[in-house]
């Protein structure tokens, strides 16, 4: 058989797995058919190409070829069990038949070994030993084979704990490298938690711990329902399914499930979309609940054999109460009949497995998910099980781990049936890192790491106002809600607080309580807004939020709720720089409900205070440097903290009149600065924006400052592309060299205008947006755009705003994964506001520059 005849033969393969697809196979069946017709070419290649080594070699596949199951690209791995002494010719055939498979661009993994030799390498690699359960005979007498078999069982046999506690160990490790949920928005299929590869562990554990052929099996041992296996073997075929489509897709191994990707198998699939909901989220809807599936099924055999593996030998069980037993600190249940003989047990259970350091037992959680149907609207109404839900919010220990499990076992989507639409929904952005519910449970314990001082606390201040709220439930409680409405057209702001009134009524809270929670829903994003698209050293702006937030009680809520949801979205999305202007904003508020006045007395004696303690912090002679800094505008000086003012009032002192650049790193706020001292020039802000975002930097807020001796001070935040600190001292020194080259050049830097020649479905998605924002500034015109991020588009933008004679005074920059929402604080030449007519043609020019070139 030539190469290109074997070559042909497998595309012919993969042509036929894709028309099975089309046609509705199901994910199991395109598996075992791959793995059937690749049995079929290779068995007759082997005898063809290595018809001696046939003869006295045992050909075995293992993995999951061994398994049965086989994606279109995935690898072929072999074993070759070759006698003790192995003829040359049969090593020349074995190294034939393998260069045909590499010929044919197989991806194969082979071992030649002996039984000897085989054994002496699983017994040293728990790797290799998964390999040796999955084992299949392909050709040969089998004789190699069954004696290896035998062998390996013995040896399983003796070392089975050893084996099922490295597996445990290796599955803790593989998910928390993917993330640790299987809600992540872009999921790997095989390796992430909710994956494949889960229930390849689960079979690798039951094969050895029980000695079983099958996951079935393990039905009979009590380890898992009929009702669990089924919901698992479903979910399993599904992801089969969506793996098999993305290897067609893609034509390589590939088991990430990006953005692109997903569109695409959507429609492959043939997923329609459901009224306002696009077929891709429709799609990744049906992914998320078979991943969750996976993972609820799996996490709880796992925690089986975690009980098995270490039984409480010593440790009596006891009889609690109220129908649950204490096995060491493992709540459990007395019998089967526990949630039918008293419903609310299945609140309360999660209430008394709060108290200590205890948790559920897999018996009890495997009874949770059995009877949890039993909660319906007479349970809802229930005034005891209202109060058993509060209490639950109310604990001193465990509620993040408390909603966890009630969310796991379906328990928190029956009380609250509107959370149900949010479980396993994604949101289609590189934003939100997570599934609707997953993040907002993660918000939930964001917001409890607050109150508890051994936990990372986002923003130090956080710890100070959470013992200033009387009701923390009521902050958790709006946290549930704040995105349940996601799923539902429409503001989700203004839905979700609708959602959460009823839900507050439904519990019997007072009106207080209730106004509370639904502002809160409705208003969780207009700090976050505020902060970070308005001038918030502007006193006008700060009026304008506390009469929004009308008192310091419900201030106290929204800068907590806040920083949970923000810390929440995804991993790199909080950090340091929101967490200053959420500070800033917060302390500015506060002090205007505390009587302090924002003019007068008041603000001369906070500025200087603020100024004796920047000249405190700086180095150098202070009367010199007292001079230089009180050429700084008063917005300026109340802008920056004292330690970054002190750099400012060093730099003016080394700028001697003249131009300077410094970048540098603040470490306590973790902070990196760009600060340039200059003359006023047409285009310069442009230019500087130009020669920072060609490098490997982001800038995420701008300001300028005009000097009392006609220069300016133009300040950049800048941090590293992927979002974390730029902190490398020489990273820090060729960026301040390539600023001082644009600074010292005659003619200003003008960006390239080309727009990108490719744009992801993602950027597609956004709607570019370009208004006036009057309300984010007093005393600049500020204009927001909001369009598809891309590299060179804020240079383009200052470029444009240069070009129409305007100046940016100052600048914030926010990105949301594919999604960047510039806000631009502008002047005319005499610094003041545009006219609207100013205003109406620049934006325009912006609309145009911002927007993508249309699809080819």
């Amino acid at each position: 058989m030539l190469v290109a005849e074997t070559k042909q033969g497998l595309q012919a393969i993969l042509q036929q797995i894709g028309a099975e697809l089309d046609a509705g196979a199901s994910g199991n069946q395109l598996a075992s058919r791959m793995c059937r017709e690749v049995d079929t070419l290779l068995t007759g290649l082997w005898r063809e190409k290595a018809p001696q080594a046939a003869e006295v070699v045992d050909l075995v596949a293992v993995g999951g070829y061994g398994r049965g199951e086989l994606a279109p690209y995935s690898d072929w791995d072999l074993w070759f069990l070759v006698p003790e002494s192995c003829p040359k010719q049969v090593e020349e055939e074995i190294q034939a038949f393998l260069y045909t498979l590499w010929d044919m661009k197989v991806k194969v993994g082979y071992a030649v070994r002996t039984v000897a030799e085989t054994l002496e390498h699983l017994e040293a690699d728990w790797t290799s030993a998964t390999a040796g359960l999955e084992s299949r005979l392909l050709a040969g007498s089998g004789n190699y084979f069954a004696a290896m078999q035998k062998k390996f069982a013995a040896f399983l046999k003796r070392r089975r704990k050893a084996f099922v506690a490295a597996k445990l160990a290796e599955l803790d490790v593989r998910q928390a490298k993917t993330g640790g949920t299987a809600f992540l928005m872009e999921p790997d299929i095989k390796e992430g938690k909710g994956g494949l590869r889960d229930v390849q562990a689960i079979f690798w554990m039951a094969k050895a711990w029980y000695d079983v052929p099958r996951i079935g099996d393990l039905v009979s041992q009590g380890a898992i329902s009929p009702t669990e296996y089924a919901y698992l073997q479903a979910a399993q075929d599904f992801l089969w399914r969506c793996r098999v489509a993305l290897h067609l897709e893609v034509k390589r191994a590939s088991d990430r499930l990006g953005f692109e990707q997903q569109v695409a198998l959507a429609e492959r699939m043939g997923y329609q979309a459901d009224g306002h909901r696009p077929a891709v989220e429709v799609f990744m809807k049906d992914y998320f609940r078979a991943a969750g599936r996976i993972a609820r099924v799996t996490g709880m055999l796992l925690l089986h054999f975690r009980e098995q593996l270490n039984p409480q030998r010593f440790v009596r069980t006891r009889d609690i109460g109220d129908g649950f037993t204490l096995e060491g600190q493992k709540v459990g249940v007395k019998n089967d009949k526990v949630f039918r003989d008293d419903k609310l047990r299945l609140l309360r259970i999660f209430h008394v497995a709060q108290q200590d350091h205890r948790r559920l037992s897999s018996q009890a959680l495997r009874q949770i998910r059995a009877d949890m149907l039993l909660i319906d609207d007479e349970f809802r109404a229930d005034p005891e099980a209202q109060q058993l839900f509060l209490r639950i919010l109310r604990s001193k220990r465990n509620v993040h781990w408390a909603l966890k499990e009630m969310n796991d076992t379906g328990v928190l989507g029956r009380f609250i049936p509107e959370f149900r639409d949010v479980v396993g929904l994604g949101q289609f952005n590189r934003y939100h890192a997570y599934a609707v519910d997953e993040h907002t449970i993660r918000a939930v314990g964001e917001a409890r790491n607050f109150w508890h001082g051994e936990r990372e606390c986002r923003l130090s201040l956080a710890r100070d106002v959470c013992q200033k709220l009387h009701r923390p439930e009521l902050l958790y409680v709006a946290l549930l809600f704040h995105d349940i409405a996601k799923g539902v057209p429409g503001d989700h702001s203004v839905n979700g607080a609708a959602m959460a009134r009823r839900f507050c009524e439904r519990l019997g809270l007072n009106e207080d309580d209730t106004s509370l929670v639904e502002w809160l829903v409705r208003e969780h994003l207009y700090m976050a807004v505020t902060s970070q698209r308005s001038d918030i050293s502007d006193p006008e702006v700060v009026r304008n939020f506390a009469r929004h937030v009308s008192d310091i009680g419900r201030l106290n809520y929204l800068f907590l709720l806040t920083i949970a949801d923000i810390a929440a979205v995804g991993p790199n999305v909080w950090n340091d720089w929101k967490g200053m202007l959420l500070r800033e904003l917060y302390q500015s508020t506060q002090r205007l409900f505390l009587g302090e006045s924002m003019q007068g007395e008041a603000v001369e004696k906070r500025l200087a205070t603020r100024l004796a303690s920047a000249l405190d912090l700086a180095q150098g002679e202070r009367a010199r440097l007292a001079h230089e800094m009180s050429l700084l505008p008063r917005r300026c000086i109340m802008h920056f903290p004292p330690r970054q003012l002190s750099r400012i009032g060093e730099l003016l002192v080394e700028s001697n009149g003249g131009e300077v650049v410094r970048v540098l790193f603040d470490e306590e706020r973790s902070d990196t600065l760009a600060l340039i001292i200059g003359r006023e020039r047409p285009a310069l802000f442009t230019s500087l924006t130009a020669t920072l975002t060609s490098g490997h930097t982001n800038i995420v807020a701008a300001q300028a400052f005009e000097l009392d001796d006609g220069r300016v001070l133009d300040v950049f935040h800048i941090q590293a592309v992927g979002g974390g600190p730029l902190d490398v001292a020489s990273d820090l020194q060729r960026l301040q060299k390539r600023l001082a080259d644009t600074l010292a050049a005659e003619k200003p830097v003008v960006p390239s205008m080309e727009k990108p020649k490719k744009a992801s479905i993602l950027m597609r998605r956004v709607a570019v947006s370009v208004a006036e924002l009057p309300l984010a500034s007093s005393r600049h015109t500020a204009i927001e755009v909001v369009a598809a991020d891309r590299p060179g588009l804020l240079a383009q933008m200052a470029y444009v705003i240069s070009q129409s004679g305007y100046h940016i005074r100052n600048a914030n920059i926010t990105t949301f994964g594919e999604r960047v929402v510039d806000v631009f604080f502008l002047t005319g030449a005499n610094w003041e506001k545009l006219a609207p007519e100013q205003v109406a043609g620049l934006c325009d020019s912006l609309a145009e520059v911002a927007k993508l070139p249309e699809e080819s």
